[in-house]
């Protein structure tokens, strides 16, 4: 039996075992227990748009890599998906800075630590906030 549950109405499911419905646009059809996302959405979602999502602490602060940070990661807003073009990618045309407060500990330190020994520290970290398509930076050939 084949159904599919719209994203429109989301508390109303409908159910037929011989002729069911076209599925909505924007719904998610599940046949066989297996939901299966739409062609139209999946295209929808997959171009250069901002997206939440985990970046590790210190990626964003490479210097600090005598420091743990806890959490490790953070989430932030930043470019993702495709632009249609294996010659484009996604960038910010637009940051801003966001604060998030972590514990850093002291790697210098012993291994275990105690409440005293945690700080805790106001991080900036630049969150993108516009995208844009743009032109992919290529190696050079070597001709040597």
């Amino acid at each position: 039996a084949d159904w599919f549950l719209s994203h429109q109405q989301p508390m109303r499911l409908l159910l037929s075992f011989r002729n069911p419905p076209p599925p909505p646009v924007n719904a998610l059809y599940f046949s066989c227990c297996v939901a299966v996302m739409l062609f139209q959405e999946v295209w929808g979602k997959s171009f250069c748009r901002t997206i939440e999502k985990l970046v590790e602490v210190v990626q964003e602060y490479p210097g600090e890599v005598e420091h743990i940070f806890s959490p490790a990661c953070v989430p932030l807003v930043r470019c993702a998906g495709c632009c249609g073009d294996e010659n484009l990618e996604c960038h910010p045309t637009l940051t801003s800075n966001t604060t998030m407060q972590v514990r850093i500990f002291h790697s210098s330190r012993p291994t275990i630590f105690t409440v005293s020994k945690v700080a805790q520290k106001m991080v900036p970290i630049i969150m993108n906030t516009r995208r844009k398509r743009k032109e992919k930076k290529r190696v050079k050939d070597c001709d040597t």
